[in-house]
């Protein structure tokens, strides 16, 4: 067997996404650490590093700073983390979402990445989530309806595309067909079930939980986020995020959410 090279900084970056997904923060913040200390340019270290600090502490300035040196648009590991409307969002911008600055979070979806179909949908999917987010759905009608006409021509074609599932349940909580929006988000879960994949299964079942949020379905959304809160899959769920991410403001007056919020970090079970 080949000696693995001491200086590749992808060896510390895996160690410490299995320790990110299993919710062991302090070990997956020294991996990463480790990681950009070989390379400052690695991207997905840099990221799972700045989510590490949102789910230990919810240090937003310490996870801004995390991206130090890391262009803005470099290729990050999003494609096993979609679910969760931070990915939707874009994990950057959604910094300005964590502390409310909902209009900065906007600019930065002012104009799509590039001249393309899919870049636009991406930008228009985006906005609707943020508007979403800060209470106004009402104003962005258009721009949800135009999302809803193209996500269902997309997926007319490609039924089973669980990213496309998720924008549509937010432009379906936009434009206020939340049976629709939970029918949707749950068949985005069940496509990638946790028994098939225990690290992608949780990512939707928040999404899920994001969704039922915004649908008035709070109670549904406790019981599936005190499932997921001690399973691997960790990347968007903890007490300390959940204690300043706006996903959660519609449920924040319910007692078993409140409840939940009082409660320890649970001690995870894969140590």
């Amino acid at each position: 067997m080949a000696e693995l090279d001491p200086r590749d900084s992808q060896i510390p970056t895996e160690i410490g996404n299995t320790y990110f997904a299993l919710r062991r923060w302090s070990d997956a913040e020294h991996a990463f650490t480790r990681a950009l200390a070989l390379d400052p340019h690695n991207a997905v270290a840099a990221q799972n590093l700045a989510g590490t600090y949102i789910n230990s502490t919810g240090d937003i300035r310490r996870a801004r700073g995390a991206y130090e040196g890391i262009p803005a648009g470099s290729k990050l590991n999003i494609a096993s983390a979609w679910g969760s409307i931070a990915v939707m969002i874009d994990q950057r911008v959604y910094f300005d979402v964590f502390e409310r600055h909902f209009a900065d979070a906007l600019k930065a979806w002012d104009i799509a990445s590039n001249n393309t179909p899919e870049a636009r949908l991406r930008q228009l999917a985006a906005r609707a989530g943020i508007q979403v987010l800060a209470g106004q759905g009402a104003v962005a009608q258009s721009e949800c309806e135009q999302t809803r006409t193209l996500l269902e021509a997309r997926l007319a074609e490609r039924p089973e595309d669980r990213i496309s599932l998720t924008e549509l349940a937010w432009a379906y909580v936009c434009l206020g067909r939340n049976a629709d929006a939970v029918r949707v988000a749950r068949q985005a879960a069940d496509s990638q079930p946790v028994e098939k994949d225990a690290l992608a299964g949780p990512l939707f079942l928040t999404g899920l939980a994001e969704i039922q949020a915004h649908a008035g379905r709070a109670e549904d959304a406790v019981i599936l986020l005190r499932q997921l809160i001690t399973a691997p899959g960790g990347q968007f769920l903890s007490i300390a995020r959940l204690k300043i991410d706006p996903v959660w403001d519609p449920i924040r007056d319910n007692p078993d959410f409140r409840k939940l919020l009082s409660e320890p970090e649970p001690a995870t079970l894969y140590k």
